[in-house]
């Protein structure tokens, strides 16, 4: 058994190391910190402090120093327990009211009572205090927001307009991006999945937008984020995935949108027409829960997985709005009737200048064009309907247009240790659209995409000690001098 989990740990840093030039991580993760004292105030140093994941079961060790603190590094988000104990003290609990935030610094004080190490005292909750371990302006949307708020599309990250600081495109700008960060450009976001890097390297854009149910939370950067994030000076949106737990829990769903839901558009109104056809369901479910594998992973609280899927089935019937065209008659290069029942005064000086078009003066003078001189192309174009004509001059086009797409996200963490984590997060997307309209305003001009994106993303974590507050000292020799200076 010892020598299986030595391979999967072998094989996952091996992994690692393979995708490392590829990609960086960014922190996803927070971090719990705090002062462990007695009764009367005094520090306890050498305190042993447990952190417990409560979704999971899973524990990091940190332990106090001689002041007293302590801070348990790269823990994921989710709700926890902190217990601490020490020799000639009671154990004590706590349970925070509020859950672990990413880039968060979750404080976590303990007073320990003078008593036997097996009494436990308990804290059931504490209030929710102003964090003053991280000086990142940002906001954090998660939980019931994500699942609550009503989202046409099902879009995630147009709750970004929920915070502050977070403004909407100016509809006349051309770069990337629908949301500007803080006052930056909307292609100058940095967007992570799960610590690995989410831009397109080509354009700056998103490239993968997990559906609502399998995001658990995600956290908005502003300005004077640390050190570890970079990149792009827009802001940073960072995206954590669900992940499983120590019991099976999971969704399923079928959003439905048709025109019976919807009110008519005001094109259709002026024309006396019916509403546009608009079907779309979004259907989907996820499922996680933990994986027991006998002899490599001895029962739960180790292993555990996660897995999404949605998928869209969209057809629309798109207006175009009001498109001036031509008439029967000017289709055969009749403009006598063209502007205000007179002749079209652009034609006929266009005529008298070519009489090429139309050689004879007085059919000139009326804006009608030879027909023989119109180009047999153009006269195709018109036979087969890419050029329409109407009576009135005007069209109302409208034409179908369908947006089909599968998206899936599957996720692993595995808990090797209270000192060595893996996960790992991989995606699947394809895209199926058409666009009636592509290079004109009318039909017969269509143009049909399909795009496939795949990411994944594997972060390993070793904590080479329980706490990076340690007593040890880095010390310098001066080379004139045999006093030594200590630098922590």
């Amino acid at each position: 058994m010892k020598r299986c989990k030595m391979f999967l740990g072998a094989a996952a840093l091996l992994a690692l190391l393979l995708l490392a030039p590829a990609s960086r991580a960014q922190d996803a993760t927070g971090k719990i910190a705090g002062n462990i004292t007695d009764a009367s105030g005094a520090v306890i140093p050498g305190a042993k402090v447990v952190v417990t994941n409560l979704d999971n079961q899973t524990t990091k060790q940190g332990a106090t120093t001689s002041q007293g603190f302590y801070q348990v590094l790269q823990l994921p988000i989710g709700h926890y327990q902190v217990s601490a104990e020490a020799p000639g003290f009671s154990r004590s609990v706590a349970r925070p009211a509020s859950s672990l935030d990413i880039n968060q610094t979750l404080r976590v004080d303990l007073t320990l009572d003078v008593g036997a190490t097996t009494t436990n005292v308990t804290v059931e909750s504490q209030a929710i205090g102003v964090e003053t371990g991280n000086s990142t302006m940002g906001g954090v949307v998660s939980g019931e927001a994500i699942f609550e708020l009503p989202l046409n599309g099902r879009n995630t990250l147009d709750l970004l307009a929920t915070q502050p600081g977070v403004t909407v495109t100016n509809p006349d700008s051309t770069a990337t991006g629908n949301y500007s960060i803080g006052g930056g450009r909307t292609d100058s976001v940095t967007y992570l999945l799960d610590g690995g890097l989410n831009n397109d390297l080509l354009n700056n854009a998103v490239v993968v937008n997990p559906n609502p149910d399998a995001v658990a939370e995600f956290r908005v950067l502003e300005s004077t984020y640390g050190a570890e994030y970079g990149r792009n000076a827009g802001g940073i949106v960072s995206i954590v995935s669900k992940s499983g737990t120590n019991q099976l829990h999971g969704t399923a769903y079928d959003y439905v949108r048709n025109t019976d839901f919807d009110a008519n558009d005001f094109f259709n109104n002026q024309q006396g027409q019916p509403r546009a056809v608009l079907q779309r369901n979004q259907y989907g479910g996820t499922f996680g829960g933990p994986i027991v594998i006998p002899h490599i992973v001895n029962g739960r609280n180790k292993l555990f997985y996660f897995f999404s899927y949605q998928g869209q089935k969209q057809n629309q019937v798109q207006l175009e709005g009001l498109v001036q065209t031509y008439t029967p008659a000017e289709a055969k290069g009749n403009f006598s009737q063209a502007v205000n029942g007179g002749p079209d005064p652009n034609v006929v000086a266009f005529l008298e200048a070519n009489p090429y078009y139309q050689p004879n003066p007085k059919l000139a003078a009326q804006g009608i064009i030879n027909p023989s001189s119109i180009d047999p192309v153009a006269q195709a174009y018109f036979k087969n309907g890419l050029i329409p004509t109407s009576p009135t001059g005007y069209l109302y086009p409208t034409a179908s247009a369908i947006n089909n797409d599968n998206e899936y996200l599957g996720k692993l963490d595995y808990v090797i240790s209270t000192r060595d984590t893996v996960s790992g997060t991989f995606t699947a997307h394809d895209n199926k659209t058409t666009n009636p309209f592509y290079s004109a305003d009318v039909t017969g001009y269509n143009a049909a995409f399909f795009t496939q994106t795949y990411s994944g993303c594997i972060n390993y974590t070793h904590v080479f000690t329980p706490s990076l507050l340690n007593e040890a000292r880095i010390t310098a020799v001066r080379s004139n001098s045999d006093n030594s200076v200590p630098l922590g």
